[in-house]
């Protein structure tokens, strides 16, 4: 048994770090290659970190291309442009969501949202196109994939905002959820009726609120937040 030298709460034997004040564990019981292999993730981290971009990119656009052009290749010799662009829509749409997070590090990942958002407007764009019917698309799939990006985009950038409080970040990410499933009934009475009669939307978002307004209280009542930070390590 032992206990944290910052705060004195009791750790368990595997415990690198205190679950309350993170302050560092070193036990001595524990042998060094047991230590060694705690800090092998960070290892592979770094080596991740050390991936030449530059060839990530040039190697997914060509892994990418030549499935393109060879099924666009057996759709000409089919005699026509019957289905090809819907893998070659959905072979971009891929790339844009798995290669270009590993092609270009930025520091913000609100873009990587943003172009995955559009490319997925665009390829079900051209699923309309193909079929030639829009209705459906301007009716329920744009409004819905844009209430999902900027819900997510705010969802992050509550979350990432380190320097606001726990509490308050999640009193406001509940805030989000009420607004985003009130945004999704709306956008479904719309797209069904033509106008908007909320119901069952309002029934979930109440409880949400309700849930936001006691975790920002409790950020202000620092006896009871204490007590249950140490009782449940957070």
């Amino acid at each position: 048994m032992s206990y944290c030298v910052q705060c004195g709460v009791r750790l368990e034997e595997d415990l690198d770090r205190c679950p309350l004040c993170k302050t560092p564990v070193i036990n001595p019981n524990v042998p060094a290659d047991a230590r060694r292999e705690r800090t092998q993730p960070e290892h592979i981290e770094q080596a991740i970190s050390r991936i030449d971009r530059g060839y990530v990119l040039r190697l997914s656009i060509i892994l990418t291309l030549i499935p393109m052009l060879a099924v666009l290749l057996m759709d000409i010799i089919d005699g026509g442009y019957t289905w090809s662009p819907y893998v070659i829509g959905a072979l971009a749409l891929l790339w844009c969501a798995l290669a270009v997070p590993l092609a270009f590090r930025l520091k913000r990942p609100y873009l990587y949202v943003a172009l995955d958002v559009l490319a997925l407007c665009g390829y079900l764009a051209l699923i309309a196109a193909m079929s030639g019917d829009f209705t459906w698309y301007f009716g329920i799939v744009l409004p819905l994939l844009v209430l999902i990006g900027a819900a997510t985009l705010l969802m992050m950038l509550i979350i990432r905002r380190r320097e606001m409080l726990k509490l308050y970040r999640a009193a406001l990410s509940l805030v989000l959820l009420a607004a985003f499933i009130v945004g999704l009934e709306a956008i479904i009475d719309l797209s069904l009726w033509q106008q908007v009669a909320l119901g069952w939307s309002v029934y979930t978002g109440i409880p949400l609120v309700i849930l936001a307004l006691m975790a920002a209280a409790l950020q202000h009542n620092k006896a009871v937040k204490e007590a249950i930070r140490k009782r449940l390590f957070l």
